[in-house]
């Protein structure tokens, strides 16, 4: 990975968890809110490198790094990072006017979405296998079911469990549209 932008998206939103531990809130600090709530420009720059929990930057470092790497290969670093901010500050700005939900969001999911649906573009037949389900499934499916289920969860109830599926959905469409426009 030497030369690679990756290594330096992990250590950040792994030192901005660690600095929510001195700062407590951090989180809702860099979170983007709704309009109601009193947006900051900044906040649709932060958003996506701040986590609550250590499941959740677990899960989305432990994604970003599986399907980042061959993502940045194919598109090299300068690129890759392009890619994770086009979905993330997208996704940001989507949330803050379009997202019905009143919650405030963050997490770096809304980029992984996005490095999600590259990675499907590019290797659709490269088998993935999702925790714990030890069940190999081709990547472009996993990106359509991923889409189609964050859809259907963001009809049926925009923000379940703290999850904001039409950022999840956001991020997906995006890195598509990303992509599609590099070729």
């Amino acid at each position: 990975m030497r030369g690679s932008v990756l290594p330096h998206l992990l250590i950040i939103n792994g030192l901005i968890w660690f600095a929510s531990f001195r700062f407590p809130e951090l989180p809702l600090l860099f979170a983007v809110h709704k309009q109601g709530w009193g947006l900051k420009w900044w906040q649709i720059l932060t958003y996506f490198f701040t986590h609550k929990s250590f499941w959740h930057i677990l899960a989305n470092m432990l994604a970003l790094w599986s399907l980042g790497t061959p993502v940045e290969a194919v598109l090299g670093k300068k690129r890759f990072l392009q890619l994770y901010l086009f979905a993330g500050i997208g996704s940001g700005v989507a949330l803050a006017f379009l997202d019905p939900s009143p919650l405030p969001v963050l997490g770096a999911s809304t980029s992984v979405s996005g490095i999600l649906a590259a990675f499907a573009y590019f290797f659709p037949r490269s088998h993935l296998i999702l925790f714990p389900v030890p069940i190999p499934i081709a990547a472009k499916w996993l990106a359509v079911g991923f889409g189609i289920l964050s859809l259907a969860l963001f009809v049926w109830e925009p923000v379940m469990g703290g999850i904001s599926h039409f950022g999840h959905l956001s991020g997906l469409i995006l890195g598509w549209i990303y992509v599609r426009w590099l070729r």
